[in-house]
């Protein structure tokens, strides 16, 4: 009896994450054959703490809202603290759900295996396979070699397939102040009472303390007697690990269990996303660098661009027409969505990590970076300033004028950022995109002579 042919597949999909998952459901419900390999087991997959998650992201992505265990909070404020605890800004707009990732990846997870993905558990990829300037399939750890009309990656941090793919930035390794070590723990308290400083946390708010240690940390009650403590900082600038400051926090607070309810840790990408396409060849979520830079969240970013990419994978196949030409609408409307933003928050990131915390703290004091300024940022939207916004700002911080000269030229770097995205061909023409790519890596690269 002959052997069977194995059937075609339409889309490969590396990383069964968030956004691999979300890709896999729409794909697949759209009738295409999808495969997704992960390397870990079914068990092991999801985080075991929960995030902030915006919540337009949920309809924007076509995934249902949270809801039960799987949100586990919903708060309309959040609190901005100074690095010296002196100073504090309430944003009244906080548009985020706190989710519990494990239940919501699992969730994800089953829409795409009820909407027909295949699934490949304990399945490691090693790298990409090519033929010219496509990629046409990828390799097994075993040498297994699987094809099919597409790949994305979607492997997180590590760009198991996009780190190498010699081209433009695709394989650029992230330099250490584009990354960020984060660990967060979740304790249960007895009295339900904490401070930081002189600030009384409560139970409704989700707390930041921007710019400590190069970074940032946070404090947030998920339920009535358990608090989520948790850090992040930016790698190479920081002599204390993420884990550090999270026990300091808690030894300090003897009504703290020091029982360890959750915990994780892991490292946040922080790079603005520049190429995501090639031929046969996408990158999709923290892969292509679509967290926030500010504040290293990623779900909703990578929810919406999973969806952006799903619609553009779809029409590329039922045309037959999977080159970069045909892929390039999925890097136009991710740019203009989010990407933009994104960069120019990652210019004012970068300006950011010059100062001390004493001038982080002086910003936050005088407002200059104000309430708008934090809740634009906290959503992913770059605060533009106009001349006169500037002219304000250094008003306000006239007793400390180097400080507020180095904020304008800042502000000022990171609006050229802005346009510069504006004006990324909506079009592929190597040419055009070569120069419009070397030009946006000349704007960070004068930053740091």
């Amino acid at each position: 009896m002959p052997k069977k042919q194995e059937q075609k597949r339409d889309v490969i999909i590396v990383g069964a994450g968030i956004a691999g998952c979300v890709l896999a459901f729409h794909l697949a419900t759209a009738g295409l054959k999808v495969t997704i390999y992960e390397k870990r087991a079914r068990e092991d997959i999801g985080h075991d703490w929960c995030d902030s998650i915006e919540k337009k992201t949920f309809q924007l992505a076509g995934i249902l809202a949270p809801k039960g265990e799987e949100k586990r909070a919903n708060r309309d404020h959040l609190v901005i603290l100074s690095p010296d605890l002196q100073s504090k800004i309430q944003l009244n707009f906080y548009d985020y759900w706190i989710v519990d990732r494990n239940l919501f990846q699992k969730r994800l997870l089953l829409l795409a295996e009820k909407a027909g993905a295949e699934f490949c558990f304990n399945t490691e990829i090693v790298e990409p396979i090519g033929k010219g300037m496509w990629v046409i399939g990828v390799k097994k750890r075993d040498g297994e070699i699987v094809t099919a009309k597409l790949v994305v990656d979607c492997s997180g941090i590590n760009r198991i397939l996009g780190n190498k793919i010699e081209i433009l930035d695709l394989n650029l390794p992230l330099e250490d102040n584009e990354i960020a070590p984060a660990h967060r723990e979740t304790h249960r308290v007895e009295d339900n009472i904490l401070k930081w400083g002189e600030n009384e946390i409560s139970k409704k708010h989700l707390y930041y303390r921007y710019g400590y240690e190069k970074g940032y940390s946070w404090i947030n009650f998920e339920k009535e007697d358990e608090v989520d403590v948790g850090s992040g900082v930016t790698q190479g600038y920081s002599k204390r690990k993420p884990k550090a400051l999270v026990n300091e926090f808690i030894n300090l607070h003897k009504n703290i269990e020091k029982e360890k309810l959750r915990e994780g840790e892991g490292k946040i990408a922080l790079r603005r996303p520049i190429t995501m396409v090639w031929y046969g060849f996408l990158l999709v979520g923290e892969a292509a660098c679509q967290n926030i830079p500010t504040v290293g969240c990623g779900v909703g970013s990578s929810m919406i661009a999973a969806k952006i990419a799903a619609e553009v994978i779809v029409k590329s196949i039922r045309r037959k027409e999977v080159s970069i030409d045909s892929l390039w609408e999925y890097q136009v409307r991710y740019t203009e969505e989010r990407g933009r933003d994104h960069a120019a928050l990652d210019m004012m990131r970068r300006k950011l990590l010059q100062l001390t915390e004493k001038e982080m703290s002086f910003l936050i004091e005088k407002r200059i970076i104000s309430r708008s300024d934090f809740e634009k940022l906290i959503h992913a939207k770059y605060p533009r300033k106009s001349i006169i916004g500037m002219l304000f700002s250094a008003f306000k911080g006239i007793s400390n004028l180097k400080l507020m000269l180095f904020m304008q030229k800042s502000l000022l770097q990171a609006n050229r950022v802005y346009k510069h995205y504006k004006t990324m061909p909506k079009e592929y023409d190597a040419k055009k995109y070569h120069k419009w790519f070397l030009e946006q890596m000349y704007f960070f690269k004068e930053i740091e002579e």
